[in-house]
């Protein structure tokens, strides 16, 4: 009898580094809080992550005023270490 296969592993989630005006920022993730990603906000620099569940989402349509700094498929607080230069923010 052959062993089970293994569920595949679930998909990274999703992380978007942004910069753009704070208030912007902030109003952005007041947005994206309601719909269950993850955005934590450092002055002028953002990190915004998709939950796993959103796999394979379409990207955000950002603000003309918000820059796409990059995209990589990582953890909400390593893509924050990284971008922000620490753990997220509640």
């Amino acid at each position: 009898m052959a062993d089970p296969v293994p569920p595949p592993a679930p998909a990274p989630p999703v992380s978007y580094r942004l910069l753009g005006p704070p208030d912007l920022l902030h109003d952005l993730q007041r947005d994206f809080e309601e719909i269950g990603w993850r955005m934590s906000v450092v002055r002028w620099q953002a990190v915004v992550t998709a939950p796993p569940e959103d796999a394979g989402h379409a990207p955000p349509e950002w603000p003309a005023e918000v820059t796409l700094v990059s995209v990589a498929p990582q953890p909400h607080e390593e893509a924050c270490a990284e971008h922000l230069g620490g753990a997220p923010l509640p």
